[in-house]
């Protein structure tokens, strides 16, 4: 992934938490979960975050991700 990319996800992350510190993102199957994981000890202070992965008729469809308080379950 380009470092543009990156920069982007991460200027676009900062942007929602200047609205709220709880985000959650419907991300694609085949998002790169170190750069998900990165987002979260980018944050100060460094989120709590939840990975699940989504299936639909038992076929993988995407990841969900939340951070922040809406991780706590």
């Amino acid at each position: 992934m380009s470092d543009c990319k990156i920069s982007c996800r991460y200027s676009i992350f900062q942007a929602a938490q200047r609205i709220t510190p709880n985000i959650i993102m419907f991300l694609p199957r085949n998002v790169n979960l170190n750069q998900v994981e990165e987002l979260s000890w980018l944050s100060s202070p460094p989120l709590m975050l939840v990975i699940e992965e989504n299936y639909l008729e038992g076929y993988f469809k995407g990841i969900t991700v939340y951070f922040g308080a809406s991780a706590h379950r």
